[in-house]
């Protein structure tokens, strides 16, 4: 159990991607949820998070980080969530090894290093990705990798973000 672990009554189920906290929180018309659209499913997945369910690793904090010096919403939610991130473990790096090897993309860009942390995260705790990005409709491609496609081929659990509500009971026992 690591030190963040402790922090938290409840074991952590979602390894968290950073495009479902921009998707909240960046103002674009372009964004699937707009947390002044969907109030009640962004207050939902702060519940889960400040229970202690939802974690994410420190490259999200970081890409979060870049956003949060052009958006003072986001600046503020990173600065009120810093307990979800965690630092990289052993277990990670072997499970980021195999990945690398067989997905090179994700050793040749630092831009690649938020979603090999996430999927290692997931993959070396038994969590679940939650993620917005989709599954390719073909074969995975090597160069270009989709969350989904990696985190099949690994057998990491991952799910969109409708998909979390609906495992968690959103609706039901919200």
């Amino acid at each position: 159990m690591s030190e963040q672990d402790g922090l938290f009554a409840t074991e952590p189920k979602y390894a968290l991607d950073s495009n479902v906290v921009l998707s909240f929180l960046k103002t674009e018309d372009d964004e699937h949820y707009g947390v002044d659209v969907f109030a009640a499913q962004w207050q939902f997945l702060e519940r889960h998070m400040k229970e202690g369910k939802i974690i994410a690793p420190r490259q999200i904090e970081k890409e979060l980080d870049a956003w949060a010096d052009h958006s003072d919403t986001i600046k503020a939610w990173l600065r009120d969530h810093r307990y979800l991130f965690c630092d990289v473990d052993d277990a990670q790096l072997a499970l980021a090894k195999k990945i690398i090897n067989a997905y090179p993309a994700y050793g040749l860009s630092s831009n690649s290093l938020g979603d090999l942390e996430l999927m290692t995260l997931a993959g070396a705790r038994s969590l679940t990705v939650l993620s917005l990005e989709h599954k390719r409709s073909t074969q995975p491609n090597r160069r270009l990798p989709k969350i989904p496609d990696v985190c099949a081929e690994y057998e990491i659990d991952c799910v969109s973000f409708p998909g979390f509500l609906r495992r968690e009971g959103f609706g039901s026992a919200s």
